[in-house]
């Protein structure tokens, strides 16, 4: 009996600590407004949310799977493990926010603008982020598999390990980003600027990065079986791993460029 009893009040604890603010849920129903509240472990499947403002709030396990959040605010929120499949968010604004080991499968991000945020370990997969601006963010060990990502801002982020295979990535920014073994095969990575960049054991493979630009960027160890390289621009970067003959750098531009026996200065204007 007393065991009983025991369970019973160890599941009653389990479900306050776990469970969101009864007020807090409604007040962000009623006005989509959330300062300082707790809606950990919600549920907001469906709903329409659209210019939702969510500040300094703990939204961590929260599900906004097919929920409508276009034009929202979010600064300094926790919304680890949470869910955002298929959510339609274009447009929004998100800064110092913590999105660790969360699911943005088949989410719409499009033009949004996203800094100082953490998406380590989160996936992406079928993501729309066409012309969306992530600065200074982190997503190492993420998933962006078939993402689209074209004409993006990622400059100063961190995408350690990341899988971005078969992501298009065409125009996008990714200066002073770190892409230390990242997967970026079957790619479309045509006019991505990668000035400045660590690309150290990165898989190019099977990608097209025709006039790219790798300027002072570090490509040392990189795979680049069947890549395309046509116009790419190397000038002062790291390629040591290269030889200045490799078949896959002949229509390359090479100026100043470190390669495995010597500087190169083939494409130097006169």
């Amino acid at each position: 009996m007393n065991f009983l009893f025991l369970v019973v009040l160890f599941v009653y604890f389990v479900n306050i600590c776990f469970a969101y603010d009864e007020n807090d849920l409604k007040e962000f129903l009623d006005k989509r407004e959330c300062f300082n509240c707790d809606l950990s472990n919600a549920d907001f499947t469906d709903k329409y949310l659209d210019r939702s403002v969510i500040k300094s709030s703990d939204l961590s396990g929260a599900i906004f799977d097919n929920a409508k959040l276009a034009a929202s605010i979010i600064e300094s929120s926790n919304f680890s493990g949470a869910s955002f499949i298929n959510a339609d968010m274009p447009s929004s604004l998100i800064e110092g926010s913590n999105f660790r080991n969360t699911v943005f499968n088949k989410i719409n991000l499009t033009s949004s603008k996203i800094i100082n945020s953490n998406f380590e370990y989160s996936s992406f997969l079928e993501a729309k982020l066409y012309g969306t601006t992530f600065k200074n963010s982190i997503f190492d060990n993420s998933s962006i598999i078939n993402a689209n990502f074209q004409k993006s801002i990622l400059t100063f982020s961190s995408f350690v390990n990341v899988n971005f295979n078969n992501t298009l990535l065409s125009l996008a920014l990714m200066d002073m980003t770190n892409l230390d073994s990242a997967n970026l095969t079957e790619c479309k990575i045509r006019g991505v600027n990668f000035s400045n960049s660590n690309l150290s054991n990165a898989d190019l493979s099977n990608s097209s990065l025709r006039r790219a630009i790798f300027y002072k960027a570090n490509l040392e160890n990189i795979n680049y079986k069947k890549s395309n390289f046509y116009k790419s621009n190397f000038s002062y970067a790291n390629l040591v791993s290269v030889d200045e003959e490799d078949a896959y750098f002949k229509t390359a531009i090479l100026c100043k460029t470190k390669m495995k026996k010597k500087i190169v200065n083939r494409d130097c204007p006169n």
